[in-house]
């Protein structure tokens, strides 16, 4: 099989290279595409391409390297310089109405319901079908099972609330209570099998620390809501347990393994490189560290509030110093502007500490670094912007090939939910200083004479969300998980529960902010 692969490649290789001269060192290819350039699209530049494997090289007899260029130029052309990278963000002339009506917003709505409380013993399916290409999404995953409660106590208000709450929190429970098949802490797993919450012993990416965080942030939101009811029956039952002086329950033991845990190996949000340092996971730990600080003294626990409290400024401590490179804040060593840092703004920020409040320097700067990076990444961010379709979408990560590297709607909807929030930030405490009142400006396009006030914000906002409605109208309202980086056609998990998630979060801080 290899000598015929070898034999392939050579007769392919010795018959292209009558027309180019493709016989190149690895250490001389220039690129001549992007991640996710296909053969066609090389060619078509008349450029060469060779796809390298851990065999070896039919032209050169040498191992691949590593990082070598798979669409390079030929030998002996020297490419133009590459031109610098522009934005392609796009306000919106129309700022009369919302992105999406009541009617349309209700569908996300009831899609989204559809995926949680499976069979109805409490697990949050990530996508409701069998057949996704690429990854078989039926499965209760910590992080976007979590994320999603929370939302839906955050956006939403249906008759079977309590009842799907309840069944929840029975649902980590039971995760809780088993023994790792896997040789992990039982609360790091990422992902159980549905409806009945036994652990995925597959092999995948473990262990994830930020599940127990997300999941005790959910559930102490629900908590609170049943204080302000005087219903704390459930809560001593299940979720803060007093027992001969020792304290048990769902959200007491999620929470202490973040006081333990909080700065161990870990991977990271889209579960493919793992550090001890990610901003995702470091941000919403903190933000469970204080709701969880606040819990536990309304439960009469000084003690356990103060250890919270001082594991909160010890993960913020490391926030700002380990993440901010000057321009903007990165996702970790080794995977610099990460859509996660997007997502995890609206997830980990909190008033009490106001750190990377949404009309901040910081954000503003990470913003204008990453609307550079994903408008230069996806040829449909250019054909939306050159078709007058306002906004912009984000992906994951510069150079994402999984799927072939495609802009989210998650990460597209968190990122304007940052800029409602922003709009909110502004009516409640004014406006940002000069330095970030001008890098708002670079964010938005506008002139430097141009004034900013919250409704440009709320402007900015429906932008993103107008560009999201242009590519899903078509699906009758069903979201997906990606968008198809050239054709703009949604494509890999249709519907998908954290795509809900994020849009309907969008349009809930789009609701405060008119008010």
């Amino acid at each position: 099989m290899m000598m015929f692969l070898t034999l392939f490649l050579l007769n392919f290789y010795s018959s292209f290279s009558s027309e180019l001269s493709c016989s190149v060192n690895y250490e001389d290819r220039l690129d001549c595409g992007i991640s996710g350039t296909t053969q066609e699209e090389c060619e078509s530049k008349k450029c060469c391409w060779s796809p390298t494997t851990s065999n070896q090289n039919p032209y050169l007899g040498k191992l691949n390297s590593g990082d070598v260029p798979w669409c390079f130029y030929e030998k002996g052309v020297t490419p133009s310089p590459t031109p610098e990278p522009t934005t392609c963000f796009l306000l919106s002339d129309d700022d009369s109405s919302a992105p999406f009506s009541s009617s349309e917003v209700a569908k996300f709505r009831e899609y989204y319901l559809d995926n949680i409380n499976i069979e109805g013993k409490g697990g949050v399916v990530v996508a409701p079908y069998y057949d996704t290409p690429d990854a078989f999404y039926y499965y209760h995953w910590m992080r976007d099972a979590a994320l999603t409660m929370r939302s839906i106590q955050e956006t939403t208000s249906h008759d079977n609330y309590k009842n799907d709450m309840n069944a929840y929190a029975n649902f980590v429970l039971n995760t809780q209570s088993q023994n790792d098949p896997n040789g992990y802490d039982i609360r790091t797993e990422p992902k159980f099998n549905l409806p009945n919450g036994d652990v995925f012993e597959g092999e995948w990416c473990r262990q994830q620390n930020d599940g127990p965080g997300l999941t005790a942030t959910a559930l102490i939101m629900y908590a609170n809501t049943l204080i302000s009811n005087d219903n704390f029956d459930f809560i001593k039952k299940h979720l803060w347990r007093v027992e001969d002086d020792k304290i048990t329950g769902a959200i007491k033991y999620d929470l202490d393994y973040i006081v333990n845990n909080y700065n161990s190996s870990t991977c990271d949000l889209w579960e493919e490189f793992t550090s001890s340092d990610m901003f995702w996971n470091r941000i919403t730990m903190k933000k469970a560290m204080i709701l969880g600080a606040d819990f536990a003294t309304k439960m009469g626990d000084d003690e356990t509030a103060a250890l919270y409290t001082s594991t909160a400024e010890a993960i913020n401590s490391t926030l700002y110093n380990n993440h901010w490179d000057g321009k903007a804040i990165y996702e970790a060593e080794g995977r610099t502007y990460d859509g996660a840092v997007i997502v995890g703004f609206n997830v980990g920020y909190d008033k009490s500490d106001n750190l990377f409040y949404p009309t901040s320097y910081e954000v503003a700067s990470t913003i204008k670094q990453y609307n550079l990076l994903f408008c230069n990444e996806y040829t449909i961010n250019t054909k939306d912007t050159t078709n007058n379709i306002p906004g912009v979408l984000y992906g994951r990560y510069g150079g994402d090939t999984y799927a072939g590297g495609n802009p989210w709607v998650l990460t597209t909807a968190a990122l304007a939910n940052v800029f409602y929030r922003g709009a909110i930030y502004i009516k409640e405490n004014g406006l940002p200083d000069s330095n970030a009142l001008n890098v708002w400006k670079d964010v938005f396009q506008m002139s430097s004479t141009s004034k900013i006030n919250a409704d440009t914000f709320l402007n900015a906002g429906d932008s993103v969300m107008q560009r999201i409605r242009y590519h899903v109208i078509a699906d009758e309202y069903h979201l997906a998980e990606q968008i198809d980086r050239n054709t703009g056609v949604q494509m890999s998990a249709e519907d998908l529960t954290w795509s809900y998630s994020e849009v309907l979060n969008a349009m809930k801080s789009r609701e405060l902010a008119t008010k």
